[in-house]
């Protein structure tokens, strides 16, 4: 069975609807014939439509609905357009004032952002082992590794130290590069923390690996960076047969 093409863009276009809350809940309203629901919210969606989250009360039970798409989408170009055009439609029938139109609002952008850096999309027959780890290549370990030493070598070693690596040490003292070189250390270890954590939230969020390949995930990412997090979104789009 070939992979649905939009389901895999169902983490963040989901995340970015549930701002649009009036939206939803014209959907709800009008495609599902939910005329009581006070409130609603996007859930997921694939190409032959989308789920709906709804009440009926403010303290009622969460029930849901799938609405259906004219025809089936193909491609993530799509998903916008049949969106606003549902929404223009559901709207319109029910006398409410269009509320997509306007700038797209920060916070749904910003939602649909970290959706898809940690999207949790897991197909039924995933095109790769969902439990593994890539380790960085030689070659990148190597740069890597020249790239974080230098600037912690020539910021933080001593003179004595350095006398061993005269070059080095003429260097620093010919340019002023010590305070420079710390400066740009520093900056490479909160960096590399930031994306550390985004591939812990990564890899828990997918819940495909174990506790030792998530350790390994996070640790390879706070020590090689965007080299790593490189490799942890290219095993993402194996499994969903993107690659």
């Amino acid at each position: 069975m070939a992979p649905d093409p939009i389901a895999p863009h169902s983490a963040p276009i989901a995340a970015y609807m549930s701002v649009h809350t009036a939206t939803n809940l014209a959907y709800v309203r009008y495609f599902a014939n939910q005329d009581s629901a006070v409130s609603a919210n996007f859930e997921s969606l694939n190409s032959r439509g989308f789920t709906m989250s709804y009440k009926l009360t403010s303290e009622g039970e969460k029930q849901e609905t799938f609405i259906e798409f004219k025809t089936p989408l193909t491609k993530r170009e799509e998903i916008r357009p049949v969106l606003e055009e549902m929404a223009k439609e559901a709207e319109s029938a029910l006398g409410l004032p269009s509320s997509l139109s306007g700038p797209p609002p920060f916070a749904a952008i910003a939602k649909a952002a970290y959706a898809s850096a940690t999207d949790i999309y897991t197909p039924e027959e995933p095109a790769v082992p969902l439990d593994v780890f890539y380790p960085l290549p030689l070659s990148k370990v190597i740069v890597t590794g020249v790239v974080i030493a230098l600037p912690a070598i020539l910021g933080y070693a001593t003179d004595a130290s350095l006398a061993h690596v005269p070059i080095l040490l003429e260097l620093r003292e010919k340019y002023a590069l010590r305070a420079i070189s710390q400066k740009v250390f520093r900056g490479l270890v909160v960096v590399h923390g930031f994306e550390a954590a985004i591939a812990l939230i990564t890899c828990v969020r997918r819940g495909w690996y174990s506790y030792i390949n998530t350790f390994k995930w996070t640790l390879s990412t706070f020590v090689f960076g965007v080299g790593s997090m490189q490799l942890l979104q290219k095993h993402g789009k194996k499994v969903r047969g993107q690659q």
